[in-house]
């Protein structure tokens, strides 16, 4: 599924429960961005966390954690919750995620290009 679909998609179901699309102000767009970014920190959070009990795991001896194989579908989850997040920051901003994306990879290529040589 491309890029655009998906956010289309989150954006649908982000109405359908009952998260206002149509913010008029500055003041309702800053609010839904500083909800939006609590939000993203604490999912980034989340994957720190448990990332942060992997390694324990795999590098003290007795420490009673998960390995990397059996956290990755959890690490994987959080990604997916903070990228939901950025969805929807993006959209707040008036934002295409997809170009901006795109437009950043660019980017990164030129500032990086003396790297691949």
């Amino acid at each position: 599924m491309e890029l655009a679909k998906i956010v289309a998609r989150q954006m649908a179901a982000d109405v359908k429960r009952g998260f206002s699309e149509e913010l008029q102000s500055d003041a309702d767009r800053l609010a839904q961005l500083t909800r939006d970014t609590v939000g993203l920190v604490g999912e980034v959070g989340e994957f720190a966390n448990l990332l942060k009990k992997v390694e324990l795991a795999f590098r003290v001896d007795g420490y009673e954690g998960y390995s990397l194989e059996i956290a990755s579908a959890d690490l994987r989850e959080e990604l997916a919750d903070a990228m939901i997040y950025i969805i929807r920051l993006s959209n707040v901003l008036g934002g295409d995620i997809e170009n901006d994306l795109l437009e950043k990879m660019a980017k990164n290529d030129e500032r990086y290009r003396h790297l691949e040589e």
